[in-house]
């Protein structure tokens, strides 16, 4: 197993840990959106500190001379990550909604590999379409076994 494959998996399990956790949140009063504020602010404050330490207090100014308008995207789109993911949690339950996430990245982890938008050069190999049919045969089933289909 490779480092990135390990990283990627102890992500997919955070998120449902974070989930849980910003749900109590939510639970103890502070909304939905106060729970995501929380969660970005503390992961902005970690970010900016690390920044700081490898870079020194000017990293700020440096990026700020490198912005431009479309590096808001990812931020925005983090962001529905994180709501649609704890949205999911409290309405459906983590794996009706951890299903769906990832049927959504996969399809358009598909189709960024195949257009080439990710970097990834070649083709897409039988597997890898076997796979996805299986990855949503087996979203199609949690969603069928929860009655959500």
């Amino acid at each position: 197993m490779t480092g990135a494959t390990l990283l990627c998996l102890v992500a997919g399990a955070a998120l449902v840990v974070q989930n849980a956790l910003m749900g109590a949140m939510v639970a103890r009063g502070t909304g939905l959106t106060g729970a995501l504020v929380f969660n970005s602010l503390v992961g902005l404050s970690l970010l900016g500190l690390v920044e700081v330490w490898r870079n020194g207090a000017a990293f700020p100014l440096r990026l700020a001379e490198r912005a431009e308008p479309w590096f808001l995207l990812p931020g925005l789109l983090g962001t529905l990550v994180v709501a649609a993911s704890l949205y999911g949690y409290r309405q459906q339950g983590a794996t009706v909604t951890v299903a769906l996430v990832v049927a959504g990245q996969l399809a358009a982890g598909i189709a960024g590999d195949a257009m080439g938008l990710t970097g990834r050069k070649g083709g897409l190999g039988l597997e890898t379409w076997i796979g996805a049919a299986l990855l949503l045969a087996g979203a199609v089933l949690i969603l069928r076994g929860r009655g959500a289909a």
